[in-house]
């Protein structure tokens, strides 16, 4: 499904016509109906709007994995997703990559060995090309 399909999905789901959220989002009717036709990709600002007004889980949003929506707790989390999405100028399809990488423990892991080598904490790096051998046995 793509992403114009979700937030179709997301809005008929909120009881909304395209014209009511357009309202709630103080975004243009037509926009709505651009995402939703997939003739334009929702940015950053629209992203998090609907993260901010409606609980939106950004990862099934972009990936389709997940709930639709969140609790309060992990909004806070997805509000810094999105920020990074801004700051480092990636696509949706890159911020749901990035987010699925985050969400498994391992991915996770080697993510944090790296920032441990940029410390220079060298048993990280010893880790890191440890189980990039380990993958590359896996995968070829």
């Amino acid at each position: 499904m793509s992403i114009g399909k979700r937030i179709r999905e997301i809005r008929k789901t909120l009881h909304l016509t395209a014209a009511e959220l357009a309202e709630e989002l103080c975004i243009p009717v037509r926009t709505i109906g651009s995402y939703e036709r997939s003739e334009a990709q929702p940015g950053p600002k629209f992203l998090n709007a609907l993260i901010d007004k409606f609980c939106v889980n950004i990862n099934w949003l972009l990936s389709g994995k997940g709930n639709m929506f969140i609790s309060q707790k992990t909004e806070t989390d997805l509000n810094y997703a999105a920020k990074l999405q801004v700051k480092m100028n990636l696509s949706p399809e890159e911020l749901a990559g990035l987010m699925e990488i985050l969400d498994s423990d391992a991915s996770r892991d080697m993510v944090l060995k790296f920032i441990e080598i940029k410390k220079g904490n060298k048993d990280a790096l010893d880790s890191l090309i440890y189980n990039l051998q380990g993958i590359k046995a896996v995968y070829g």
